[in-house]
């Protein structure tokens, strides 16, 4: 998993790093049938021809990659001559366009903004493992899984060893029988017992949550546990609780085998909340290339919503107003010339210039955006 220091070193060395600076972003997925017999690193030694880097810094970066065996979908490398830096990631990025193995590669500024967009946009997804009498948690990030393993240690032990002894409830024609009196006092004594265990685990969680900046929670766990668990939860965190997931067959199971089960629903909650968006601007928005690139450029957005994958092409004018097509160059920017940009290249700078946030969705939000929404749309502050 991509550790702080490692976001650190991309926006504060990386990211200013003098001119000429290699970077590349390539499509890895040993999955994929055009990767195989790692047909990746011919396409990276191909690019890098391509775009004429100096020799000592493209034999450093094939050297570098000659004996990598991917486990990852993507690798993202920066490179110059006092410079070489390969992130493995598990998604696939924005904006850069990695279908069929393709290699999106730049020589010149640092081109940092698919990476630094994960970074600062991808929800971290924290997962509660409740088995009864234990708690472990995990954070996800970028589809990668770690254990903070020392994150309920200073839970009672002698409670988690009661817990332990869980009463089993008899059924009689469906309804739930204590045993008696006797059988009573014991299932409320250990409801007691659970709920201290439980919300001492809430209290605990709340500090990591805070500290470690978690986006969403994800309670996994048998039913009655992760229920319980919730209900301990103090209401900042029951509202940051995306759902829940069934436990896996095996509780000591590996963070791996976390990871696998519960990435469908990170991805399915992630849309759920993109496809809310595009409700909101329907009802509050405006859309259309044209008319948002002019909203924005006004300053009236503080919101802009673009593709994932941003191919379209517009046209810069002179003084640098950014206009859909030659009728709209000839409106606004009259006797200059205007040349044709990716959309890509230039909307980046584009909002922060205009102090908004973009938003990039993918998907069935993606698929709509374009459909209906003429492929950009926006908020507007007022």
């Amino acid at each position: 998993m991509l550790r702080k220091h490692d976001i650190q070193f991309v926006k504060e060395t990386i990211a200013p790093h003098s001119s000429p600076l290699l970077s590349v972003y390539v499509d890895v997925d040993p999955g994929k049938a055009d990767n195989a017999r790692r047909a990746w690193l011919v396409r990276v030694r191909n690019t890098v021809k391509g775009l004429r880097v100096p020799d000592g810094i493209a034999e450093k970066v094939i050297q570098a990659l000659e004996f990598e065996r991917p486990e990852a979908r993507t690798y993202v490398l920066f490179a110059a001559q006092d410079l070489l830096r390969i992130y493995k990631l598990q998604v696939d990025l924005p904006v850069v366009d990695l279908g069929h193995g393709r290699v999106e590669g730049r020589w010149g500024e640092p081109y940092v903004f698919p990476l630094v967009y994960m970074f600062d946009e991808y929800e971290r997804n924290g997962v509660v493992f409740v088995d009864q009498a234990k708690c472990r948690f995990y954070e996800v990030f970028l589809n990668d899984i770690e254990e903070y393993v020392d994150a309920f240690l200073e839970l009672d032990s002698e409670q988690s060893r009661k817990l332990e002894k869980r009463p089993a409830a008899r059924v009689v024609q469906g309804a739930p029988l204590r045993g008696g009196a006797g059988g009573d006092h014991f299932a409320r004594h250990f409801d007691a017992v659970m709920q201290r265990f439980y919300k001492r685990a809430a209290h605990l969680l709340e500090k990591l949550v805070q500290t470690s900046h978690i986006d969403w929670l994800i309670l996994m766990g048998p039913d009655e546990d992760t229920h319980f668990f919730e209900q301990c939860l103090p209401r900042a965190l029951r509202l940051r609780t995306a759902g829940h997931i069934p436990s896996l067959p095996n509780p000591q199971a590996r963070a791996e085998e976390i990871v696998k089960r519960i990435t469908p629903f990170i991805a399915e909650s992630r849309q759920v909340r993109e496809l809310s968006l595009l409700q909101d601007l329907r009802e509050k928005g405006m859309w259309g290339t044209s008319r948002t690139l002019e909203a924005l450029q006004m300053g009236r957005l503080h919101l802009l919503v673009a593709p994932w994958s941003l191919d379209a092409r517009v046209l810069r004018c002179a003084g640098g107003l950014i206009v859909e097509d030659q009728g709209a160059a000839e409106a606004f920017c009259p006797g200059q010339t205007a040349q044709e940009v990716g959309l890509r290249d230039v909307l980046v700078d584009l909002v922060a210039a205009h102090g908004a946030r973009l938003q990039l969705v993918q998907g069935q939000a993606e698929t709509r955006l374009h459909r209906e929404f003429g492929g950009l749309a926006g908020l507007p502050r007022w």
